[in-house]
Parts: structure tokens; sequence; C-alpha cells
């Protein structure tokens, strides 16, 4: 698995982690480093010291998707927009046929 931090789209101090993988887990270090990255992005783009909440605002929306909100409902709270190419979820670790589905506009889809 390969993790790379390069520029991101909201201003000079904004930073994207692209993910590459094949077929890899990723691991709870992998996903730590990630909200490491994404939680100081957000303090650099929306700082605290001009009204912002910084890594705050992630942190709520992360909180809520653990105490069992949906995924639709804490995109709307934080004014996000759900993703244009849905969402992919692996469903058979057997990696058959129809090992894939992706969720676009609530419905379900085979790969």
């Amino acid at each position: 698995m390969k993790l790379e931090v390069v520029q991101g789209k909201k201003g000079p101090k904004d930073k994207v982690v692209l993910v590459t993988a094949n077929r890899e887990p990723l691991k709870i270090e992998h996903l730590l480093w990630i909200l490491q990255q994404w939680f100081e992005s957000e303090d650099a783009c929306y700082p605290i010291s001009e009204g912002y909440e910084g890594r705050a605002m992630l942190l709520k929306a992360i909180i809520d998707i653990y105490s069992g909100h949906k995924i639709e409902t804490v995109l709307k709270r934080y004014f996000l927009k759900p993703s244009r190419d849905g969402y992919t979820l692996n469903v058979n670790h057997e990696g058959g046929e129809n090992s894939h589905v992706q969720k676009n506009n609530n419905k379900n889809q085979a790969l």
C-alpha cells in the first residue's frame, strides 16, 4: 500500500492523501496516519484563530459515524457532498464474480 500526501485544492496549506493499493488491507496505522494528515490540513485551512473549528469539525463528524449516525445524515450535517462515484465495497471475501458492489444513489450494482 502506498500513502502519498499531495497538494489539495482548498489552498496552499491544504493536503490530500492519495491511497494506492493492490488488494492490500488498510491497517489501523494507515488510518491513523491519514487522520493525522487530515487533522493538520483542517487546522491549516480552517484556523481556530480566524473563528473556524479546524480539526474539531472533522473529529465531530468521525464521532457521529462512531455513534451510529448514517453517513448520509453526517454528510448533510457538515455540508459535505456524497461521492459522485458512490462507495465500493467488497462483499465477497472469496473474490468471486460478484465480489464488489457499488452503491450509487441508493442502488446496489455489481461491478
